[in-house]
């Protein structure tokens, strides 16, 4: 008769998981898209390595639901939700950054803090050249302004019909949103002048350049809260994961003998180095 070892995969929190249950496991998991991909039934001499890596996801997966269960972790899929959960009961303890830190991280990251120049936009698509230098001569011997025949050509005249409405107007644009030769010309153009006609896929465009916001250093004040946000979310993502470590090695038994040589608690296999 097979002893009580070789009907269970391991225990969590004391709880055995039966042999069934992983046969059941690499069932389900050969029927997925990962399983499938990976040809996880289909490779018979792999059949041992193929259930010790499988015992490791299904051992983690039990103790994952029975901890999220006696956490109340309402979102098991979402490490905030695990982190608040573990926070809230003391699991975890998590020192908030301090504004030297900040400060430290803005210094050696600032390229991550740079705006590159931006440019607010009216333009206006028309299918043929010569239309669109006809409208641009009538702006020019209007009288008003350049920004302001554009509008009333935009609203009349253009065939993008999400702009139309707007008077013509993309708002503000940086580098590598725009089409190319249109994107060229839009920085190149000064503020107030009517540019074009320039052709792109869309058709032939003649815009207006209304405001420049030159590239720039954000200051650190205007970063200060943002970068303390994302140091304290890399804190608590790291306490989560040496969190996890610790559950598994305390929560998480295998049969003797069956030990991962670097996860404690967890199913090892055929190690070649």
């Amino acid at each position: 008769m097979p002893s009580m070892a070789d009907q269970v995969v391991g225990w969590v929190a004391g709880e055995p998981v039966p042999a069934p249950e992983l046969d059941a496991y690499i069932s389900e998991l050969a029927r997925s898209k990962v399983g499938i991909r990976l040809g996880v039934d289909a490779v018979p001499e792999e059949a041992a390595a193929v259930r010790a890596w499988a015992a490791k996801g299904l051992l983690a997966d039990r103790l994952l639901e029975a901890e999220a269960a006696r956490l109340g972790v309402g979102e098991p899929g979402s490490p905030e939700a695990w982190a608040g959960a573990l926070l809230a009961s003391g699991e975890i303890l998590v020192e908030a950054p301090s504004d030297s830190e900040a400060l430290a991280c803005y210094r050696a990251n600032q390229p991550r803090y740079r705006t590159a120049e931006a440019r607010w936009v009216r333009h206006l698509v028309l299918a043929k050249k010569e239309t669109a230098d006809a409208l641009a001569s009538d702006v020019l011997a209007s009288g008003t302004s350049a920004a302001i025949g554009l509008a009333r050509l935009a609203r009349q005249w253009s065939l993008d019909e999400g702009t139309r409405g707007r008077a013509g107007e993309l708002g503000w644009v940086v580098r590598g949103q725009l089409a190319g030769a249109f994107e060229e010309l839009a920085f190149a153009a000064r503020p107030g002048e009517l540019c074009g006609p320039v052709e792109t896929s869309f058709g032939w465009h003649l815009l207006v350049v209304l405001g420049i916001r030159p590239a720039r250093l954000r200051p650190f004040d205007e970063c200060r809260e943002e970068i303390l946000a994302e140091l304290a979310a890399d804190r608590r993502r790291a306490a989560l994961r040496h969190w996890w470590a610790r559950r598994l090695a305390e929560a998480v038994t295998v049969p003797a003998g069956a030990e991962h040589p670097h996860c404690p608690g967890l199913p090892g296999s055929a190690h070649r180095h």
